[in-house]
């Protein structure tokens, strides 16, 4: 009987411990739902705020947990941020404000009574505040010892041309990632690391092109170096063409695509692409397997090192958002016959072959 009642008591606390952890853990610091405390909305002036029914403002407890966004306070201010539209003629004056507007949160979790508290001096800004927090989805209610309960909220709506630049510049930097299309970046021939099966490399791109680059003469020499008169011409004309539409072109797309996407993730998007890496047939189809690999990760490389190293912590795994697909293929295979020039060290054919390409772009 003894051992049973211990049972019991176990069970019960276990329960107990299991309602405290549901109800408190909707309110914890990494929410950021607590007055006063500093969160990473604060830049967009977003915070939200509980408060009873005289306005006095309630902190949580073990037994009382707060109203909450779905997805937390970041959620909650992308959402915001998203929907408001900043009213045309007060962003011509570049006019600012905060509106607070009130709503009661239903223990269905549906928003009623939503009305403003605090005026921002603009009637536009109030309006729009209003039409924002009405648009809400429902809102995960407060709880008294599990069970949910009515409660009153008051959300903090701040207009600032700062911000309205800034979600303009996100809005472009996510369009610029959308519409980019996808990227090559050309190599120069063995490179990174010549003559090894390594699959890794401690070069980055931005080193390897500049070399490239370096070399434009005399890969445009090289060219038509076994030609003669027109054939010569247009031999070197096109490596010329190549190096300045091709290979700066695609290192220029690199560096805009790069700092598009710092801006995206740093703003709470996320991003995916595939970096897939080719070599010329002119080595056998193991060793160009090796070697696009290590292109790979010199163009990885580069894009740690790229905005004082913001997109290494996503690269490596430890910051969430990027998505990066690896796709190593090796040799070009070619369908048509080649002549001599477009199989040597110094063709075009080869030199195009020489390449990794940035393509499947996704922010969501």
């Amino acid at each position: 009987m003894k051992n049973l009642s211990s049972l019991f008591g176990m069970l019960a606390a276990f329960v107990l411990i299991c309602c405290y952890s549901a109800s408190y853990a909707q309110c914890d610091g990494d929410m950021g739902f607590l007055y006063g405390k500093k969160t990473d909305c604060q830049k967009y002036g977003f915070a939200i705020v509980k408060a009873d029914s005289n306005g006095q403002h309630v902190t949580p407890t073990s037994a009382l947990s707060l109203p909450h966004f779905k997805g937390g306070n970041k959620a909650m201010c992308r959402y915001i941020n998203k929907t408001k539209v900043y009213p045309v003629n007060l962003k011509s004056q570049k006019a600012s404000g905060t509106t607070v507007v009130q709503a009661l949160v239903k223990a269905d979790s549906t928003l009623e009574d939503i009305h403003v508290v605090s005026t921002s001096g603009y009637q536009e800004f109030d309006d729009e505040a209003l039409r924002v927090v009405k648009s809400f989805p429902k809102i995960c209610p407060a709880t008294q010892s599990c069970e949910p309960i009515d409660f009153i909220v008051q959300i903090p709506v701040t207009f600032s041309p700062e911000e309205e630049e800034a979600k303009e510049k996100l809005a472009e930097q996510k369009k610029l990632v959308k519409n980019i299309g996808p990227i090559t970046l050309y190599f120069e021939n063995d490179r990174p690391d010549p003559r090894t099966t390594q699959d890794v490399t401690s070069t980055d791109y931005k080193t390897l092109y500049d070399a490239y680059m370096g070399k434009k003469t005399e890969y445009v020499q090289s060219s038509g170096k076994n030609l003669s008169g027109a054939d010569k011409s247009n031999a070197e004309g096109q490596m010329t063409g190549f190096f300045n539409d091709s290979i700066e072109t695609g290192y220029d797309r690199l560096v805009k695509f790069t700092d598009a996407i710092v801006e995206l993730l740093e703003d709470g998007q996320s991003v995916s692409f595939t970096i897939s890496g080719f070599a010329s047939p002119l080595s056998n189809s193991t060793y160009n397997q090796h070697l696009s690999s290590r292109r790979i990760e010199s163009v990885l490389n580069y894009m740690k090192q790229a905005k004082g190293g913001a997109l290494a912590p996503y690269i490596d795994g430890s910051k969430p958002g990027l998505t990066i697909t690896k796709n190593p293929t090796g040799e070009v295979k070619r369908t048509e016959s080649s002549d001599a020039v477009s199989v040597t060290v110094y063709g075009l054919a080869a030199a195009k072959d020489r390449k990794i390409v940035i393509h499947n772009l996704n922010v969501y």
